[in-house]
Formats: C-alpha cells, sequence, structure tokens
C-alpha cells in the first residue's frame, strides 16, 4: 500500500518493531487526522528515546473516493503533512466504524495484541497504549 508521496509499505517492509496502525473512513478523516495527531504526540514524548523503536502509521479507506479528493491528495504532495496510508482498494475496512478510529498494535513479529474503536483519544487510552508498548519495546 502507498501513501499521498508513493512510498510503498508492506508487511515485509515495517516487521522488527511494534506497530501502531490508525484508520479511519474517508468522512472522518478529521476524527483520524486530530486522534491520530493527539496519540502519535503523546507517544512521542512518553516514549522519548524509545520513539523511533516504534511505526506509527495513519491510513484512509479511500474504496469511496472522488474526484475532489484525488484533487486534494495530488496538491498535498508538496507539503509536509505526516504521511497517511491510502487504502484504495478497502484491503484493512474491516473493523472500521463511523465516526471513530481504529487502533490496532501489532508486535515486532506482526501479530496483533490489541485492537480498539475510539471517538477520542483519552489520557487513560494513552496510558494503557504508553504501556503495552513499553513491554514491546
Amino acid at each position: 500500500m502507498k501513501d499521498q508521496y508513493g512510498q510503498s509499505y508492506s508487511d515485509v517492509s515495517v516487521k522488527g518493531k511494534p506497530i501502531v496502525l490508525m484508520g479511519c473512513f474517508l468522512r472522518d478523516v478529521e476524527v483520524c487526522r486530530k486522534q491520530g495527531r493527539k496519540l502519535y504526540w503523546k507517544m512521542q514524548n512518553l516514549l522519548w528515546k524509545d520513539s523511533n523503536k516504534v511505526n506509527f502509521l495513519l491510513y484512509l479507506d479511500l474504496k469511496e473516493t472522488n474526484k475532489i479528493v484525488e484533487d486534494f491528495i495530488e496538491e498535498s504532495k508538496h507539503k509536509q503533512y505526516e504521511n497517511i496510508l491510502l487504502d484504495r482498494r478497502g484491503q484493512l475496512t474491516n473493523g472500521l466504524s463511523k465516526g471513530e478510529i481504529f487502533i490496532r498494535i501489532y508486535n515486532k513479529s506482526g501479530k496483533l495484541i490489541f485492537s480498539s474503536n475510539q471517538s477520542e483519544v483519552e489520557e487513560t487510552f494513552i496510558q494503557e497504549i504508553y504501556e503495552i508498548l513499553k513491554k514491546e519495546i
């Protein structure tokens, strides 16, 4: 799967580190971006020196995209936005819920160890994620 800059990601290219995979439907992009950034930045601060030992990936389900969205993606290639995987075939749709961000954590060997749907990322949830990641790195 590719991000908006054309960089390819696969289970092989991200293996070896725990992965925090966050995704949402296209219509929920603002929830996804806001909550994804909040979780990402909190984890960067909590993990500090170990933050490079975790892959954080955000994806959008673009199975039902349109020209306006495609034009925006094309225009944003020249800006410094965070990488967002573009799921054009709906490969990661299973588990997504309207109005929420779907968060999954995989261990170093690629096994799913946690999943949750959240409309708001609260401090207690951030601490829960932090504890999981600390054990994995």
